[in-house]
């Protein structure tokens, strides 16, 4: 009894205490402050379509590029220089080829002209024999066998008339025997005569067969002599050079390597989904970088899409044609009415050793020049052997200074050709160890409309009058145009140039082999829809939502909405941005606010305020 009144009394005791805490508890929520809101940013929800802007790099290679070399055997007396642009032989045949094509290399064709004369000499005899035994047909056989004839007539009326007298024992037997031998011996010298006529006739068309060999063994050596001189089938610039003057090459052996610089190709991978959208045709924006360091703009047309991918990368290749120019960018000309001369190399005097093995001055022919009968070479005064110049400086000072020519021309590994000089004017400082002279001048239009170009031809030296070297007249120049107001300048030329500038002139293309180019992806087929950045979706128990600002009650809170991501995303500057759907009707209108930054700490239903808005429009 007293055990059931003592529990009794402990359960009472405990709730007692229960209530007690409880209400301790529920006064001090009642009395517990509200939570501040939770800064976020917003964005304005909106349906769009936004293109997927997507860049690549890709590598700049060559469209063509072939190590070519001779036909025949030979040793080399001359081979082009590196970085020389190129005019390709088009024509196959003597007739058909273009007579500005540019010679890569020569061979020492005298063995071959050897045997071009063999050949020419080759069917001169088989004519001869041809026509010698035309003679013994038409002429010599056809009267030894009338010959024949006649005494086989003869030797047939002497038979009759001794069988007659035979008959009357005229002649004895033995005249008879005499006279039926030299019937016969008459008739066998006739169809021998005929028989030398057909071996006659058989003969010529042996002969005639000998001509046509003749000929074709003409036309071999002919067409090895004509490949002794070495062309590129398509237009491009020199990229290597295999082989020196005074070098043995065989037939087929490389001796210098072209590459097509129009157009050159662009090569990129794509994953094996992105390929799918490039067709040959398409085009796509391609930027580069020029001489100068600034970004340009170009072209390219989608070439071929490889049908088999890499297997270590899992990639597939997009190669593309892109249209190449000659990047001027590099020049700067100087703001001056006065013309400005160009040339496209310095050399210094201190050559002679290099050359001749002496101490003699040689300059290039091409730098002497002569102007009322006066000769004279264009001294560098800026710029000295030695002496570092400033990167980027292609402009040069110059001045003109007489010289006198005391050599013939003097040839240099087949490619150059050199004269000795002596300078007239004593009042003129010369450092032969240090002072640098231009090589051949010519004049650019100044204006896009200008459809010529002035040049300066070099001299002709002409060694024939006892031994004193003549310097042709420069020839005619061509009337170009001004940069200033696109006006027609006065005839341009060495004659009446008076300027002292010269521009070094460097042609490099903008697009080479191995640059780096970035290309701009084609996009995907625009999707409208309701597009939204990616931070501001979020996943919690495979479940996926946004939050939006709800603003109906008193005040601003986060509302959840559960969405669907599409398939896909789109590439907005440096935002990725995700399509999405609601899972219920009209859960997302146009308008609504959706939460960007502070997603993630938000729970539904929690008090919030817009710090900054974001994002925009997506």
């Amino acid at each position: 009894m007293r055990f059931q009144r003592f529990n009794l009394f402990v359960m009472a005791l405990l709730c007692f205490c229960g209530l007690a805490m409880t209400g301790c508890s529920q006064e001090k929520e009642s009395v517990s402050p509200d939570k501040p809101p939770k800064p976020v940013s917003i964005a304005v929800l909106q349906k769009t379509s936004p293109i997927n802007q997507q860049f690549t790099t890709g590598s700049v290679v060559p469209w063509k590029s072939e190590q070519i070399g001779f036909e025949v055997a030979g040793r080399v007396a001359e081979v082009i220089e590196p970085n020389e642009l190129v005019t390709p032989q088009i024509g196959s045949e003597a007739d058909e080829r273009t007579p500005d094509a540019t010679p890569l290399a020569r061979l020492d064709d005298e063995e071959l002209r050897i045997a071009v004369e063999s050949a020419l000499a080759s069917v001169e005899v088989a004519k001869l024999n041809r026509d010698a035994n035309l003679v013994t047909i038409e002429q010599q056989l056809p009267a030894q066998i009338e010959s024949a004839k006649a005494e086989a007539d003869l030797a047939d009326i002497e038979l009759s008339r001794a069988s007659e007298l035979s008959r009357q024992n005229a002649i004895s037997r033995s005249e008879l025997d005499a006279a039926r031998t030299n019937a016969a011996t008459t008739k066998s010298r006739l169809a021998s005569s005929n028989a030398e006529l057909a071996q006659a006739k058989a003969r010529q068309l042996a002969l005639e067969a000998q001509i046509l060999q003749a000929r074709q063994q003409l036309s071999e050596a002919q067409r090895s002599l004509r490949n002794a001189v070495l062309f590129s089938p398509f237009p491009g610039q020199v990229s290597q050079i295999h082989a020196v003057p005074g070098t043995y090459v065989k037939e087929g052996d490389p001796v210098v390597t072209v590459q097509m610089m129009d157009p050159m190709t662009i090569e990129f991978e794509v994953t094996a989904r992105d390929s799918r959208r490039y067709r040959r045709g398409d085009m796509l924006p391609v930027q580069v970088t020029d001489g100068s360091g600034n970004s340009r703009q170009l072209s390219g047309m989608v070439y071929r899409v490889d049908t088999v991918a890499d297997p270590a990368a899992r990639t597939f290749t997009v190669t593309m044609h892109v249209r190449n120019e000659i990047d001027e960018s590099a020049y700067t000309l100087p703001d001056t009415d006065e013309p400005i001369a160009w040339t496209d190399q310095i050399t210094p005097l201190n050559i002679g050793p290099m050359i001749t093995g002496d101490r003699r001055q040689l300059v290039v022919r091409e730098a002497v020049h002569m102007i009322g009968g006066e000769t004279f070479v264009w001294k560098v005064t800026n710029r000295r052997w030695g002496t570092p110049s400033p990167p980027g400086d292609r402009l040069l000072s110059v001045t003109k200074v007489p010289v006198r020519i005391t050599s013939d021309v003097i040839p240099y590994l087949g490619r150059w050709k050199f004269v000795a000089i002596e300078f007239t004017d004593p009042n003129v400082p010369i450092n032969v160890d240090r002072d640098l002279i231009t090589g051949k001048l010519y004049f650019k239009p100044t204006h896009s409309d200008s459809p010529v170009v002035d040049e300066v031809t070099s001299p002709s030296i002409n060694p024939t009058n006892s031994g004193s070297p003549v310097v042709d007249e420069v020839t005619s120049p061509s009337i170009g145009t001004s940069s200033k107001d696109s006006l027609p300048r006065p005839l341009q030329n060495l004659e009446t140039w008076t300027g002292c500038q010269v521009m070094l002139d460097d042609q490099r293309w903008l697009l080479r082999s191995g640059d780096i180019a970035r290309i701009s992806l084609t996009a995907s087929e625009p999707t409208g829809g309701f597009f939204v950045p990616m931070k501001a979706v979020r996943e919690e128990q495979g479940k996926t939502f946004i939050h939006v600002i709800d603003d109906t009650a008193d005040r601003v809170t986060a509302r959840r909405v559960f969405v669907d991501v599409a398939e896909g995303e789109s590439v907005l500057g440096e935002t990725v941005l995700l399509r999405i759907t609601s899972t219920s009707p009209d859960e997302l209108r146009e308008g609504m606010q959706v939460i960007v930054e502070g997603t993630h700490y938000l729970n539904d239903g929690d008090r919030i305020v817009v710090s900054t808005l974001v994002g925009g429009h997506p």
